[in-house]
This record gives structure tokens, C-alpha cells and sequence, in this order.
């Protein structure tokens, strides 16, 4: 995915890594919920909470919702920075940084969730606010290596998706079984198409490692607490090396992309 390779090859590492970050954006939702009682993967929820907050006329509980928001915002507007820069010369050094600094913050998070012993709901917001950061940096990075095609922090459009797609096999189910049985099954124009195999599979990964990491999450945050942490800032870590070796056979940042 951090260089150009065969369209069969392309397509299957691009399922996998999609995968491996929506297991962390899945694990990363629940652990960070249980820590601290707020879900920070998507900025919806943040949105509605700010709206409650400023309707009940509390303004410093609004004024953490907006910092949330704010700071998802910064970390994507950060890692599209990198990429789109040319300081890095090569993209995949740029997203080797990216992913870096995403597990940099959550390591920072387990560090301050840890030594921080108030329970304050405006100190678990600010601590929050940086989990907000690191998914915002995330979903950004996923969305200029997808081609704005797939999110892998929340699930909302994903299982839209799937549901269009399911539509669309299902019609085109009808119009296979209409030709073989001489039955008019399917209505409509133009004729029903067959879906992408490629494009679902891509999406169904995309769903079931989102689950997969918001229960792995959410059980081993129970034994560890806030050294659960540890294991998706490792396993970022370990996606910004492999971004950063694959970076060493591709050409320059093109010019035509500087910032």
C-alpha cells in the first residue's frame, strides 16, 4: 500500500493493512472507553455531547466536547500535512512519520491516563483529546492511501457501504436467476451489474477487525488498565517501520504535490 505494486498484490496488502489499522481504531475506541468514558474514533458522538452541553448551559463541558473535536481535526490536518509536504521526499517516509507520531501519542496517553489520579471529568477529556488526535491522524492517513474509499476509526460509512454492495449482489442475484428460469426477476434499468468481489472483501475486513479489536479491547483493558495502551502504539510502531523500509525503492515526492 506505501508504494505502487501488481493491482492482485496492491489489492491484498491494501486489505491487510486497512484491516491491522481498524483493528487498532476499533481497540483503541473501547480500551480508551473504559479508561476514561468516552468513545474518541469518530466525532460524531463529540458533536451531539457539545450540542447537550451548551443546550444545558454548561460550558465547560462544552468547551471539552469542542476540544475533542478540535483535536481530531488537528491530527488530521497534521498527517495530511506530512503527506502532502515535501520535507520527507519520499510519501512512504511521510507516512512512516505520521503513523510514529500516532503511536507516540498513544503512548503519551497511557503515560498521563496512568500517573494522572484525578478522576475529574475535565482531566479524562483532556486525556481524551489526545486519543481524539491519534484517531484523527489515522483516519486521515487511511483515507489518502484509499483514495477517500474507506475510513478504518468508525464504522457508520463502512456498513453503508456493505449495505449498498449487498443491494447490488442481490439484484444482481435476481437478474442471473430471471435469465435462467426465462422469469422477469429484476426490474429496472440499466441491467443489474456484477459488484466488486474486491471491494467487499475490502470492506468486510474493514468491519469485522474494527469488532475483533473493540473486543480485544475491551477484554485485556479489564487485566491491564492503561498498559493496554502499549499494544496498539506497538503495533503502529511496527506499521511505521514497514512504511518507512517499504519507502527505500520509491522515487522522490513528486513536485506537483508540495504544500
Amino acid at each position: 500500500m506505501f508504494q505502487h505494486q501488481g493491482p492482485s498484490r496492491s489489492n491484498h496488502q491494501n486489505r491487510i493493512i486497512a484491516g491491522y489499522l481498524a483493528f487498532i481504531g476499533g481497540f483503541v475506541n473501547s480500551a480508551g472507553y473504559l479508561l476514561i468514558g468516552s468513545f474518541t474514533s469518530h466525532v460524531t458522538g463529540n458533536v451531539g455531547r457539545l450540542a447537550n452541553d451548551l443546550a444545558a448551559v454548561e460550558f465547560h463541558a462544552a468547551a471539552a466536547a469542542m476540544t475533542m473535536i478540535v483535536a481530531f481535526f488537528a491530527g488530521a490536518f497534521a498527517a495530511s500535512m506530512a503527506i502532502e509536504s515535501d520535507f520527507f521526499r519520499k510519501v512512504p517516509y511521510a507516512y512512516s512519520f505520521a503513523l510514529f507520531c500516532e503511536g507516540a501519542l498513544l503512548v503519551v496517553f497511557m503515560l498521563l491516563s496512568r500517573l494522572t489520579t484525578a478522576e475529574h471529568p475535565r482531566v479524562q477529556d483532556a486525556e481524551a483529546a489526545i486519543l481524539c488526535a491519534a484517531m484523527g491522524m489515522q483516519n486521515s492517513l487511511v483515507t489518502r492511501l484509499s483514495g477517500a474509499v474507506v475510513r478504518t476509526t468508525h464504522l457508520t460509512g463502512v456498513v453503508t457501504d456493505l449495505g449498498i454492495e449487498a443491494a447490488r449482489w442481490f439484484r444482481y442475484w435476481r437478474g442471473t436467476l430471471s435469465e435462467r428460469v426465462h422469469v422477469r426477476l429484476s426490474f429496472g434499468h440499466p441491467s443489474p451489474e456484477k459488484p466488486a468481489i474486491v471491494k467487499v472483501a475490502l470492506l468486510a475486513t474493514i468491519a469485522g477487525s474494527f469488532m475483533l479489536g473493540a473486543v480485544a479491547g475491551a477484554t485485556i483493558v479489564v487485566h491491564l488498565r492503561h498498559a493496554t495502551m502499549l499494544i496498539p502504539s506497538f503495533g503502529i510502531f511496527a506499521c511505521a517501520i514497514y512504511a518507512f523500509v517499504n519507502g527505500r525503492g520509491v522515487h522522490d515526492h513528486a513536485p506537483d504535490s508540495r504544500v
